[in-house]
């Protein structure tokens, strides 16, 4: 469906335009999974697993597949929960990311052993309320999901 972007191109992108992405609020048992970034942008953050959507993805489509990627969970896709807008001015590059973020309800099709992550993240928590630190968009998104702060 799509292929790795230049370096040089995707600065150039980054620098003119917002990029789309999805994040995912995976839910078990009334709990919502929280993984520790280890890139720029929000290094060292707890974030909803999530990413760019690709051209010709549908945001549904690019929600199962970050959380398939990220996470390593096949999961289930309801409804978007919340869209917003992010900025942040430690992106790849030395460039600040713009990003304009949907955030989608999904649940695991199977049960849930162990979450096999990805290269950008260092660890997993499942979390019952939203505890204070996070970034407001991930609080907003934790709030759509059902959880209340701590």
């Amino acid at each position: 469906m799509t292929s790795f972007i230049d370096h040089d191109l995707y600065k150039k992108i980054l620098e003119a335009v917002p990029i789309a992405c999805v994040d995912v609020a995976i839910v078990v048992d009334g709990s919502v999974l929280l993984a520790l970034r280890k890139d720029d942008p929000a290094k060292g953050q707890w974030w909803l697993p999530g990413g760019r959507v690709h051209k010709g993805e549908k945001l549904k489509e690019a929600a199962a597949r970050k959380a398939r990627e990220e996470v390593g969970l096949e999961c289930h896709v309801g409804p978007a929960i919340h869209t917003a807008e992010t900025v942040f001015p430690d992106g790849p590059y030395g460039v600040a990311v713009h990003s304009i973020n949907t955030c989608f309800f999904l649940y695991p099709k199977g049960p849930v052993d162990e979450c096999k992550l990805d290269d950008h993240h260092e660890a997993v928590r499942w979390i019952r309320e939203i505890p204070s630190g996070l970034h407001p968009y991930v609080e907003q998104c934790l709030i759509g999901a059902g959880l209340q702060k701590a």
